[in-house]
């Protein structure tokens, strides 16, 4: 007799914002396999920010009904410009009521095992980095500049870092995201690296004024912490093979790229 498999009752968006170079491997395929393994219904969603030979990650990949491949056409790039285009599409669509939860995440940060968003829906959470960090604020001078521009310069006591710059965002709150991100311009990897602290600053206002994660404090990834063993030891995140068993619900595998990096 078949097994009957109980159906989640939340629908995800995963906007993956994606670059690829020749010489540096792509776990895009892998990561929206285990995405399709584990949310058979949700909606993936790659935007491309103007890599030269895309096709050779695309072409590899089935085509699917749940996997739209978006081209980055604005002048913000890296992760902010890809999930304006995310945030853009889901609006022009009318597809924001369809879903609960939409996870904006690099191509190298890869979902590894499944994560219940009844944990979030539960605990009225709308808003979580995947990992946090404490608000160390270097790059301080672009994160006063955005932040201003926005006009949430203030409570950093209260803030904490959304490592990567990889989030979960409820689709409640995806208008109020996209209303700041559309006055952001990215285009060199200083600002993304910036971007972890000011997210904060975001996603604590998206969450209705508190901090939340997934997947803890980074500090907590590797094996030591202040000189000792670490044992919450879960991987090493320029090292780790994302193909072995990990115990996060997520997984990165820094690949440094820049805007000067080259194809091979």
């Amino acid at each position: 007799m078949e097994e009957l498999v109980e159906k989640d009752n939340y629908k995800l968006v995963f906007v993956i914002a994606h670059k690829y170079f020749r010489g540096y491997p792509s776990y895009l395929k892998y990561y929206i396999e285990n995405i399709h393994k584990f949310y058979t219904d949700a909606l993936v969603l790659v935007v491309d920010n103007n890599s030269a030979f895309k096709e050779d990650v695309f072409d590899t990949i089935e085509p699917n009904d749940n996997i739209k491949f978006l081209d980055n056409d604005i002048a913000c790039k890296f992760e902010l410009g890809a999930y304006q285009i995310g945030c853009r599409y889901l609006k022009e669509n009318n597809l924001l009521d369809e879903y609960d939860f939409v996870i904006f995440t690099q191509d190298n940060f890869i979902l590894k095992n499944k994560y219940d968003f009844n944990i979030m829906l539960d605990g009225d959470i709308t808003a979580c980095p995947i990992n946090s960090y404490y608000p160390d604020w270097c790059d301080k001078d672009i994160c006063d500049k955005v932040l201003n521009q926005l006009g949430i310069n203030d409570n950093h006591d209260k803030l904490t870092f959304c490592w990567c710059s990889s989030f979960i965002v409820s689709t409640k709150k995806i208008d109020k995201l996209y209303g700041w991100l559309v006055q952001i311009v990215m285009t060199v990897r200083r600002e993304s690296c910036a971007a972890e602290r000011y997210l904060a600053r975001l996603l604590w206002e998206l969450n209705e004024f508190k901090n939340n994660d997934i997947d803890g404090d980074i500090r907590f990834l590797g094996p030591m912490w202040n000189g000792k063993h670490n044992a919450e030891y879960k991987y090493e995140c320029h090292s780790v093979n994302p193909y072995d068993d990990v115990k996060s619900y997520f997984v990165k595998r820094i690949q440094d790229k820049t805007e000067r990096t080259k194809d091979a």
